[in-house]
Formats: C-alpha cells, structure tokens, sequence
C-alpha cells in the first residue's frame, strides 16, 4: 500500500473515533462545526513563527526547522480531514514521489505558506470555492522546499498520529491525560519527545508497534507517580 493512502486510512480512523462518524458531515459528535480549512490556514500561521521574520527582534535568530516540519504535518492532518470530508482522496496519491529540494529555502517556505493562507482563507469565506487541490499543491510545495518527502511525512505522520490516539484514548478530552512524561533518568519530557524517540530507535516500528511501546512507556510513567 502506498504510504499517501494508509495516512488517509488512519486519519478517518483517527478522526471517527475522536470526533463520531457524523464528522464527514460537518460536525463533531457534541454537535460543535468543524472547520478543516480555519484549521489549515491556522497551522500554517504557526509555521511561519518558525522562522525569523520578525524585523524588530531576534535578528541574528536561526529558523527552527523542526518545529516547521512539525507544523507541517499538523497542517497534512487537515488536510486529510478537509479531503475525506470533500469526498476526493485519491488526487493526492499522485504527490506520493514528489521529490525533496537539496536545500531548506526559509524565504520560500514563507512565501508558500501565505499563498496557502490566503486560498485556505479565501475558500473558507466563499464556500463556493473549492480550494482543497490548490491547497494541497502548495502543501507538497512546501514539503520540498524544507527538504522533506513522502517517507519522511509518513513517518512524522504516523508518531503524531498514533500519539493524537493514544491521547484520545487515555483522557485527553477530559484533561485526566498526563502530557509531561518522564525518562529514564527521571527528566519530565513531553509526550511528542518520547514518541519520535520511539520512532527514532524504531524506524520499521508499525503504528500499532508505536501504539503498544507508548502504552508501556505510559505505564511506567503512571507507575512512578505513587
């Protein structure tokens, strides 16, 4: 199976059990709207703070790339949902041997990551445009152009979201999750720094492999509070 297709399958999986079926239609299961394109254009605002654009401050500051990237999947997340909820998943399968750029254009990736608001924006003002394969485009755009591919988003992709599962199943919804996890040596870390851990030591690891090792390094965590 292709990696673009399974990341489609997990995050319906994903999106039935944490906001009902009936999200295809528009709405969680309290009965709350959803907005998949607010959610896109919002996550790539947060991209663009990780970079130094800022001209009042932090002038020699470095862009931090890893929370770009980390940005970016949450924005693929969005996507997925905007696409299912559309009824169209199969375009995408076509970005599946996009190629990564040799090197990080940070001047770029702003510039790609406005466009990206604006037809997110727009389409979400004017709900008779359909602004999902422009979107989509400017996404995989912006993957290149942090040196990322499809492998690469696949695997990022899949720690978050089985860690967005593993959340959702241990009480994040209503707040009994503990998000600070600790080490081996005792350190508080977060959940996502323990999860691409994981993954890192664990590159062939399956999601439900990913799944059942957080649920021991949870576990343990548990156990050391008493």
């Amino acid at each position: 199976m292709n990696k673009i297709k399974q990341m489609f399958e997990l995050q319906q999986k994903l999106n039935d059990a944490t906001n009902g079926l009936i999200w295809t239609e528009g709405a969680t299961k309290e009965g709350r709207q959803i907005s998949w394109l607010r959610c896109i254009y919002m996550e790539a605002a947060e991209a663009i703070d990780s970079f130094n654009w800022k001209h009042w401050k932090n002038i020699e500051g470095q862009p931090d790339l890893d929370n770009a990237k980390v940005e970016l999947v949450d924005i693929w997340h969005f996507i997925m949902s905007e696409a299912i909820h559309f009824g169209d998943t199969q375009f995408a399968e076509a970005y599946e041997g996009m190629q990564a750029d040799r090197e990080i254009n940070p001047e770029m990736m702003i510039e790609i990551l406005e466009k990206l608001i604006a037809v997110a924006a727009t389409a979400n003002v004017d709900k008779s445009q359909n602004g999902l394969y422009e979107i989509t485009g400017l996404f995989f755009k912006a993957l290149a152009t942090m040196g990322m591919d499809v492998p690469e988003l696949y695997t990022r992709y899949i720690v978050k979201n089985q860690l967005n599962t593993f959340r959702q199943d241990h009480g994040y919804k209503d707040g009994s999750y503990i998000k600070m996890w600790s080490d081996s040596k005792g350190n508080s870390v977060e959940d996502n720094v323990v999860a691409f851990n994981i993954m890192d030591e664990n590159p062939e690891f399956s999601p439900e492999e990913l799944y059942q090792k957080l649920e021991e390094s949870y576990d343990t965590y548990e156990y050391q509070l008493f």
